[in-house]
């Protein structure tokens, strides 16, 4: 499925841990932490130096999290340095001055989450401290780091865009972006399971509705065997189009980010180039009727 000769970027999990409770979140049900108890990991260095001295030449590292936040890691600047360049996603507000400030000396670039202004963020970002987030950035820009804010758009943030991209342009950001990731539709509970809000899309009518908490926990405790016939769509594979895989928290490799969400697959084989070749079966079930699930939601055509 990959040679790793041709690998040019790895996407790293650096740590599980999270200080936020974003409702949309697979660490969490819309916000609520209890029920899902995601385990608590940073990589190992010595399990990612070890998958990076297989490939044969220099690559470059994503760190950016499925379950967590990469500045959670305590040594996320050491992992850094194993990579020819570094991008980091984060929330803004985990992590010591300090480190931002040796990332930005590394030539780290940072992406900053950051969903509105002091009186929305923390809408989306929960349990996010707005003053945190400006401190780190301040301090990562001013040390001469590349920071980039990214912007998810709502309904409750849509009317701050242009004073967010203003105040971006002030701190120093080298670019302010808008996306849409269609996590905008679904309650907003707080850490008790109460609902205390919800997300609605900014580009249309999507009001809330009577949410029936115990149904969708039992979805979610105990998932149907659903068995679809996934045989109508053509397989654009992210993986193979940009020569990458995924590195897990526990250090497993596997195809993408998107098979590191309720993770159902494991790579099987010593090396790097087996632990890869070990995947070529989900190739083989493209456009048939048991083709693999997640390639199938995740990169149909």
């Amino acid at each position: 499925m990959l040679d790793i000769s041709k690998i040019q970027v790895i996407h790293v999990e650096a740590s599980s841990y999270c200080n936020a409770r974003c409702p949309q979140c697979p660490r969490n049900f819309c916000g609520w932490n209890e029920p899902v108890g995601v385990e608590q990991l940073h990589i190992s260095f010595n399990k990612l130096s070890n998958i990076v001295k297989q490939i044969p030449q220099l690559v470059d590292a994503n760190f950016s999290g499925n379950y967590g936040d990469p500045m959670m890691n305590p040594h996320i600047a050491n992992l850094t340095k194993l990579f020819k360049y570094s991008s980091i996603t984060t929330n803004g507000s985990p992590g010591r001055i300090e480190t931002y400030q040796q990332l930005a000396h590394l030539g780290v670039d940072i992406t900053f989450s950051i969903d509105g202004l002091a009186d929305t963020n923390h809408i989306y970002r929960q349990d996010v401290v707005w003053d945190k987030v400006i401190k780190r950035a301040k301090a990562f820009i001013d040390a001469g780091g590349v920071a980039h804010w990214k912007f998810i758009i709502f309904k409750h943030n849509m009317h701050q865009v242009k004073q967010a991209d203003d105040y971006s342009k002030r701190l120093g950001f080298a670019s302010f972006k808008v996306v849409n990731y269609e996590r905008n539709h679904g309650p907003i509970l707080d850490n008790t399971g109460k609902e205390i809000g919800w997300l609605e899309p900014h580009n249309r009518t999507a009001e809330s509705y009577a949410y029936n908490l115990e149904h969708e926990l039992e979805i979610l405790r105990n998932p149907y065997d659903l068995q679809n016939d996934n045989s109508d769509a053509i397989i654009d594979c992210e993986t193979k189009k940009q020569q990458t895989f995924y590195v897990n928290v526990s250090g497993e490799v596997l195809p993408c980010c998107y098979h590191g969400v309720n993770q159902h697959i494991h790579p099987k084989g010593t090396t790097l180039q087996e632990q890869l070749d070990s995947f070529r079966w989900l190739e083989q079930t493209w456009g048939k009727k048991d083709c693999n699930e997640t390639c199938y939601n995740s990169c149909k055509r």
